[in-house]
């Protein structure tokens, strides 16, 4: 029984080695796109203060959070451009006035957590965090503070 087991891994050893011509394991997909567009919504709104040291999310409280949008322009498979559009929300995540217009915009590999800053000012838009973009601030209040974590929409 142990030789019929040896010889049925050896085999399908040898096959998995000759399954893959190297030429084909190594060349690139020709459906995946390089050049593409990415727009998110908020998936969720966390308020964090004193009472809710964990957070509470507040998405679904205020209609106008469904209004934000965030897209991320990618050219040769990287990160290239933002457009932000705040949409009906009274305030801004950021304290700088962020354009509302394609602007040119790279992942920041060098800090972590990975950042997505404007070109031409340098200033920081989104943190890349476990596979999310994510803006935290705080608003007039020392004591509260919020997260916008976002998801694809399109």
């Amino acid at each position: 029984m142990k030789n019929f087991a040896l010889i049925l891994a050896a085999a399908s050893l040898l096959l998995s080695f000759s399954g893959c011509k190297e030429d084909d394991r190594t060349k690139m997909d020709q459906s995946d796109r390089t050049d593409y567009d990415l727009v998110y919504g908020l998936r969720q709104v966390m308020q964090y203060d004193p009472m809710n040291i964990d957070g509470i999310n507040i998405v679904d409280k205020f209609d106008f959070f469904g209004t934000l949008r965030l897209t991320i322009h990618y050219a040769g498979g990287k990160i290239s451009a933002v457009t932000f559009s705040n949409g009906n929300i009274p305030f801004a995540p950021v304290d700088f006035t962020v354009p509302t217009e394609k602007t040119e915009a790279f992942l920041d590999t060098d800090v972590l957590p990975n950042v997505i800053r404007l070109k031409e000012s340098g200033k920081a838009i989104a943190t890349y965090l476990r596979g999310e973009f994510i803006i935290t601030f705080r608003l007039d209040s020392p004591l509260v503070s919020y997260k916008y974590t976002f998801k694809s929409v399109e």
